[in-house]
């Protein structure tokens, strides 16, 4: 627990209708979309402005309050889950859209906005947000910042990190700047904005983003199911071999197809199913789509039995998506799960799929497996609150640990979109080098000298 008096001065600073400490008003703050277990802080601060998180920083830096932030608590890796005597600081008040600009094609909005407030009001001036998350109507711009969030379509227009331009950034003893400008060239200096992205919390707290937009594309689905998984990641791979391209590449197995199934309602496939592959490709005009994915649905009828579903209308491209985007709701449904979000090279993927059926096998795990294949990128959800032995906490994490130190070995790593968070720190040495381990300790001590912000975060 705080001192009475702190809670007095986090008072002074935000209102007290802003400071939570009360269970049945602390709740919500305490879980993200994977644990099952509770993370209570000493308060849950809700400040209204940059200005009065700069004042909270600025008190708990010299006070030494360790400080956690969190946007809409749909993360996986733990990263804004504290203890006693944390302060968690809710940007969810933050939640204006500053400005979209329709000539340099920027939106500049506060860290609370959701990601799916942000996509309609881009759509309306015929501007895009590239990135489709699935949590877009629950998780906040901050957020996709914080870890570098990546979506379907990151296999064509990268993560998150490529479409900011500017941050402005609350510093641990409470300086606010501006990391860079919002233009698209800027070689002037170290590039303060990309530190920033992907950092999780750890150096300072994100309030307002500059975001370059795109200009939307007519789009063409195709959905397909597959006999068995081997013949799925021969497709892929022999896809790019061919040198063709899509904008999204996504995948889930047998399981998940199950599950989600469970969810939406059975797909009209026939016979057995041993997963699902979604290919997505983006064109100026429907005809143009159809002749260019015609010699690729020729290709993948090589490889399964089973007839290829062809979205073109908004409504039909929406449906068939949905089968895939509602993979996290229905595992929400009916388990707590650890997430783990590994990425190895894409050569690699059908070697890194097998090894995590043997994982699985060896220590008695429940798995599903999906996620962005194009990029290599698997989210495998370990499923956590079936009956089992009571050593199945222990199986838990030597599992991960073992996916972790495969997937380094083919070259990839441990994160390729959540963060590392609390939940993936223990494991962070499978990834990062003694040398990178000890620069980031460097540029972390240079930013928050007094180990304040998010110390359960990374490193």
């Amino acid at each position: 627990m705080l001192q009475k008096e702190t809670y007095g001065e986090l008072i002074a600073i935000v209102g007290i209708d802003h400071v939570l400490v009360d269970d049945d008003r602390i709740d919500e703050y305490c879980k993200d979309w994977t644990s099952a277990e509770k993370f209570i802080p000493a308060a849950v601060v809700v400040p209204a402005s940059s200005e009065e998180i700069s004042r909270v920083l600025k008190f708990c830096n010299t006070a030494r309050i360790p400080v956690a932030v969190r946007g809409g608590g749909t993360g996986v890796s733990g990263g804004a889950l504290v203890t006693s005597p944390s302060v968690l600081v809710s940007v969810e008040r933050l939640n204006t859209i500053i400005e979209i600009n329709t000539v340099d094609r920027i939106a500049i909005v506060e860290a609370g906005v959701t990601t799916g407030d942000l996509q309609r009001a881009v759509s309306e001036k015929g501007l895009l947000f590239c990135q489709n998350i699935s949590s877009a109507d629950s998780c906040f711009i901050g957020g996709n910042v914080a870890v570098s969030s990546g979506s379907p379509r990151s296999l064509k227009y990268g993560p998150t990190k490529n479409y900011v331009l500017n941050l402005e950034v609350v510093m641990p003893n409470g300086d606010i700047l501006w990391t860079g400008r919002n233009v698209s060239k800027n070689s002037t200096g170290y590039n303060l904005t990309q530190l920033f992205v992907g950092s999780e919390g750890t150096l300072g707290i994100v309030t307002k983003v500059v975001l370059q937009l795109v200009t939307p594309c007519i789009q063409l689905l195709l959905m397909v199911p597959f006999d068995n998984m081997a013949n799925l990641f021969a497709c892929v791979r022999q896809f790019f071999n061919d040198g063709y391209s899509a904008s999204s590449l996504e995948f889930i197995d047998q399981r998940t197809y199950e599950i989600v199934a469970k969810l939406l309602g059975p797909l009209p496939f026939t016979g057995e199913v041993a997963g699902v592959l979604w290919l997505e490709f983006e064109g100026k005009d429907k005809e143009h789509l159809l002749d260019e994915v015609g010699p690729i649905c020729e290709m993948i009828n090589t490889y399964t039995t089973k007839d290829i579903s062809v979205a073109h209308s908004v409504g039909d491209i929406k449906r068939l998506w949905s089968y895939r985007s509602a993979v996290g709701e229905a595992v929400i449904s009916i388990s707590s799960f650890k997430d783990v979000d590994i990425v190895v090279p894409r050569s690699q993927s059908w070697t890194m799929y097998c090894y995590l059926q043997e994982i699985a096998v060896k220590y008695q795990l429940s798995l599903l497996t999906f996620g962005h294949i194009g990029n290599g990128n698997f989210h495998v959800n370990i499923l956590t609150n079936s009956p089992t032995a009571s050593d199945a906490h222990f199986r838990v994490l030597k599992g991960i640990h073992e996916i972790f130190i495969k997937a380094a070995e083919l070259g990839g790593t441990l994160s390729g979109e959540h963060g590392v968070g609390r939940f993936q720190q223990p494991f962070v040495d499978t990834a990062l080098s003694g040398p990178q381990m000890n620069l980031m300790k460097l540029i972390k001590r240079s930013f928050d000298p007094n180990n304040i912000l998010s110390p359960q975060n990374i490193i």
